[in-house]
């Protein structure tokens, strides 16, 4: 492609600068006399002009693009061909690109994730009603004006370069952009608006982890992965991330066409009420601020989604608990938890969004020779320990026969007690679970090194599903998932279903390890936290309405 000096002329149009190149056009500033304005025009590869077949599709495609005339999508004023060069004619705008937005790698704030979301799909909607398909979405092609509106641009120019694609060469063929193509665009099969539906989502994922899906060194690579590659979810980059909101761009990057949104207006639907969802989940009275002291509170305490994440207390119950020297906390929705669970759901429910886990290593429990010291030793039968109790709507906890009975009556809601307030180092715990035909997604365990001044901890839990994690909470910000790439995995050692489960764990040395009925399912290296309170924990579900799990024969020892 020859490229246009200053001051030349293109037809009526006299060429001021080059502000833009690719591999299939170039873009130019330049100076409309007649209407003593500037426009941008962007100059198509000048073999085409040879092509008489290609000159009557430009004019033809030129026309429909022409007409559409949305807030959203930048006009085209004028198209033509001088001196065997084929040019579009368009709106001027003094502006950057999603593209330059996005190139700091960050997750951008949620509500402009809204608006230039929402602002794309309507002009996608738009397009589509008229029955075009844009075939080269991309961040790059949506301009930002100085008031943030977003414009659309290119629409049909992917079409275009396809009809002509014999007089391209073999590189400048390949339509569309890697790192935002469709799976069937890459497959160069018939392509329709679900195409673009597919390079929305891959738009969305970005806005929402500050990153693409499929990177590789070459742009082949990179296809391939659109083809045939399982998608990363979401929440492996932002683990914070909203579960409502992570399925939709799941759903929108469906291999299978079918699979996904059939139009952008069923799409912007999904969206805003992933966020009606979102904003439910967090609506919930005003939380109490944290207490001063370093010691928290040891009455029982219920916490709200938003209270979890931010790590504030909310309202104290009126149940008192069984002794002022025991801790219970009831929590609303563990918000790493939770958001993991939601991936937890489509490794049982979908599979195909999962990476295959390398079986754990049946490395036997610690024997009573490794546990020289015995801390703590409580059935439940004397109530000689002084472990949290509270019943309310939302939970239970307390004494039933000889165990502890943990229920929770609502979904996404966490639990746990602690037997007292000592901060303890280097310990084994061990505990009975009985699975009272709670849902496979409930999660059950232990917790460790809860630190005094604040919610951090660690927690090592199961599922009745097979599935196991082992993470980290800190107070203010995202949990940290320690196993398996940062997220939930199932095991071939642990049962399914079954009645009961010992669980185990090593908290100490750097090295935080989970067993199931003698066998260890994970290890992990941290040392974030040395010492700190020992506790249960349980979580009741994403999608479960309630829980219900009895613990026994708690054991405390400590590691040498």
């Amino acid at each position: 492609m020859d490229t246009l000096q200053p001051g030349q002329m293109l037809g009526p149009y006299r060429i001021i600068n080059q502000i833009g190149k690719g591999g299939m056009a170039a873009v130019y500033k330049a100076y409309q006399p007649s209407m003593d304005r500037n426009v941008a025009i962007k100059v198509l590869p000048s073999q085409l002009a040879e092509s008489k077949e290609f000159t009557a599709r430009f004019q033809q495609e030129a026309r429909i693009i022409a007409r559409l005339e949305h807030p959203h999508i930048l006009p085209v004023f004028d198209y033509g061909e001088s001196d065997g060069t084929a040019y579009f004619v368009m709106r001027y705008l003094e502006a950057g690109t999603l593209k330059d937005k996005m190139e700091a790698g960050r997750p951008l704030p949620l509500n402009e994730i809204d608006r230039i979301f929402t602002q794309l799909a309507d002009a996608l909607s738009y397009a589509h009603s008229h029955g075009i398909v844009h075939r080269d979405l991309k961040p790059a092609n949506a301009l930002i004006d100085s008031y943030g509106n977003i414009f659309l641009t290119d629409f049909g120019i992917a079409k275009l370069l396809e009809s002509a694609s014999p007089r391209l060469t073999q590189t400048d063929a390949i339509m569309g952009t890697p790192a935002y193509i469709s799976p069937e665009q890459a497959q160069a099969t018939t392509v329709d608006q679900r195409s673009d539906i597919y390079s929305l989502g891959i738009i969305l994922y970005e806005m929402a982890t500050g990153s693409v899906p499929f990177a590789a060194d070459t742009p082949l690579a990179i296809i391939l992965k659109h083809i045939s590659d399982p998608l990363p979810p979401p929440s492996l980059i932002k683990p914070d991330i909203p579960a409502s909101i992570e399925r939709v761009i799941l759903k929108a990057l469906a291999k299978n066409p079918g699979d996904r949104f059939s139009t952008a207006d069923e799409f912007v639907t999904a969206w805003k009420r992933a966020l009606e969802e979102k904003e439910t989940v967090r609506s919930v009275p005003e939380a109490i601020p944290a207490p001063t002291s370093r010691a928290l509170p040891a009455e029982p305490a219920h916490y709200s989604p938003d209270a979890l994440r931010e790590r504030k207390p909310a309202p104290a119950s009126t149940a008192a608990p069984r002794s002022r020297n025991s801790t219970i906390w009831i929590v609303g929705c563990l918000a790493g938890a939770c958001l993991l669970f939601s991936i937890a759901g489509v490794a049982i429910f979908g599979s195909q969004f999962l990476p295959i886990f390398s079986q754990a290593t049946a490395t036997p429990l610690p024997t009573d020779t490794a546990r020289p010291s015995v801390l703590l030793e409580d059935d439940f039968s004397t109530r000689s320990s002084n472990w949290g109790t509270l019943t309310d709507s939302d939970s239970s906890i307390g004494y039933a026969g000889d165990a502890l009975n943990v229920q929770i009556f609502r979904e996404d809601f966490v639990a746990w007690t602690t037997p007292n307030n000592t901060e303890y180092e280097n310990v084994h715990i061990e505990v009975t679970v009985v699975n009272n035909g709670t849902d496979p997604t409930t999660a059950f365990g232990v917790m460790c090194a809860q630190q005094v001044d604040d919610w951090s901890f660690y927690y090592l839990v199961i599922t009745p599903g097979g599935e196991y994690l082992i993470a980290k909470a800190t107070t203010g910000k995202s949990d940290v998932y320690l196993t398996n790439n940062a997220q939930w995995a199932s095991s071939n050692l642990l049962a399914r279903n079954a009645p009961s489960y010992r669980v185990g764990a090593n908290c100490g040395n750097g090295t935080l390890s989970l067993y199931v009925d003698g066998k260890q399912i994970a290890s992990v290296s941290d040392s974030t936290y040395i010492t700190g309170r020992v506790g249960l924990f349980t979580w009741s579900g994403k999608d479960a309405p309630s829980a219900d799990v009895i613990f026994d024969d708690f054991l405390l020892t400590s590691l040498e």
